[in-house]
């Protein structure tokens, strides 16, 4: 059934919050959320090495628990930290954020951390019981199987409210309309900063030009991804899992100022359509909320009658061969789509550190997915494993390109 496995029936409003990733894009709009809507009380945060913005969060918010995934961060900061802030529980590394979400009694976690190291804190909150606010699609990107697994075999059934503007876009639209009524699912995606530009011109641009997303305001990593369409690839393979529905019920369409998120086309032909600004708040104030509605309008809110054009076109697989190796790998299923990931990780890591170029991206997920065979089967470890390959084998091949 469509949307089965989110257990959306049981889901409760926030009431004690969990922010993983506090200080990227996705965490810092929550935060300015929470400041409005104080109902929802901030019981702990993560961060990964930005030390320095903890002050400000911790005049804004009375917040007890933070941890600190990145460890060298950790071990020379702490002491500074426990001295100035003696009233914070502090823990160290992902074992430590998996240890203050055992010992907090926050109700929902709202993980936006970004790529597969948001994995294990989801499967954490999963067995807990607790509500999940997804921001982080690498999670069920790389261990999709493994999460759908756990969550239909689960005594307590977790609640997965998706968090990505499409992703959320989409659960309000099917929440409305009968089962048997879609036809197709539609994601929309912005295109990127090089939508129209030849795959010829898109061989020379530069690391300024990738990182200048024309439509929304995000970390480093997720603005690559989108401007090669590689998160738009991720989001389909993310929303096969989520929604249990088949890659052929699923479908994208650039439409470049990104105020439609989401549509359903229904059996007779029609289009249903999700629509705001641009803003991450939406999504994150429903998800949190859900299934009590948002009750003020947000600041970013405008009228369609102020809305540019809004236009549509078909995805130009030339001009973004990693997305069309993404649904390659969701199709071909089992490991493959966490060999994807972590190969993609790697890579643009690689490219922000000015090592590769922007188009060796794609080349070296193609040459990881090649050289690793793709296994089947639903264990955690099965898909962490092949993760570690991945990030492995795609540092070698960089390697390599360096030579």
């Amino acid at each position: 059934m469509i949307g089965s496995l989110l257990n959306a029936h049981a889901a409760k409003p926030a009431e004690k919050l969990i922010v993983l990733g506090a200080t990227g894009s996705v965490g810092t709009t929550a935060l300015n959320f929470l400041e409005k809507n104080r109902e929802i009380k901030l019981s702990a945060i993560s961060i990964h090495s930005s030390v320095h913005k903890l002050h400000e969060i911790f005049s804004r918010f009375d917040v007890r628990n933070v941890a600190i995934t990145d460890e060298s961060v950790y071990d020379s900061s702490i002491e500074k930290l426990k001295r100035n802030f003696s009233h914070v529980s502090y823990f160290r590394g992902e074992s430590g954020v998996l240890e203050m979400i055992e010992s907090s009694d926050a109700d929902t976690v709202l993980t936006a951390v970004v790529g597969a190291s948001g994995i294990r804190a989801t499967m954490t909150s999963l067995r807990l019981g607790k509500k999940i606010a997804l921001a982080n699609k690498e999670t069920m990107v790389t261990a999709g199987p493994a999460i759908c697994e756990f969550i239909k075999n689960a005594s307590v059934k977790p609640v997965i409210i998706p968090v990505d503007s499409e992703h959320n876009a989409l659960f309000q639209l099917i929440h409305g309309i009968s089962e048997n009524h879609i036809e197709r699912m539609i994601l929309t995606a912005s295109g990127g900063p090089f939508r129209d530009m030849t795959p010829e011109e898109i061989q020379k641009v530069t690391l300024k030009e990738v990182l200048d997303h024309p439509t929304w305001n995000m970390g480093p990593k997720i603005t690559v991804d989108s401007a090669g369409m590689i998160n738009k690839g991720l989001e389909i393979i993310e929303a096969h899992h989520l929604f249990s529905i088949p890659y052929d019920m699923l479908d994208v369409l650039v439409h470049k100022r990104s105020y439609i998120h989401a549509m359903v086309k229904t059996r007779d032909g029609g289009f249903l359509m999700a629509g705001s600004s641009p803003d991450m708040v939406f999504p994150i104030a429903h998800a949190l909320l859900f299934p009590e509605p948002v009750k003020k309008t947000h600041d970013a809110a405008s009228d369609p009658d102020t809305w540019p054009s809004l236009e549509f076109q078909k995805v130009d697989r030339a001009r973004y061969p990693g997305f069309s190796l993404a649904l390659a790998a969701g199709g071909a299923g089992g490991t493959a789509p966490a060999i994807f990931n972590a190969s993609n990780e790697i890579a643009v890591g690689r490219f922000l550190a000015g090592n590769i170029e922007f188009t060796d991206i794609p080349r070296l997920i193609e040459m990881v997915m090649e050289k690793i065979p793709v296994e089947y089967g639903t264990d955690l470890e099965l898909f962490t494993d092949a993760d570690l390959r991945a990030r492995n084998l795609t540092e070698d091949q960089v390697s390599i390109l360096m030579r």
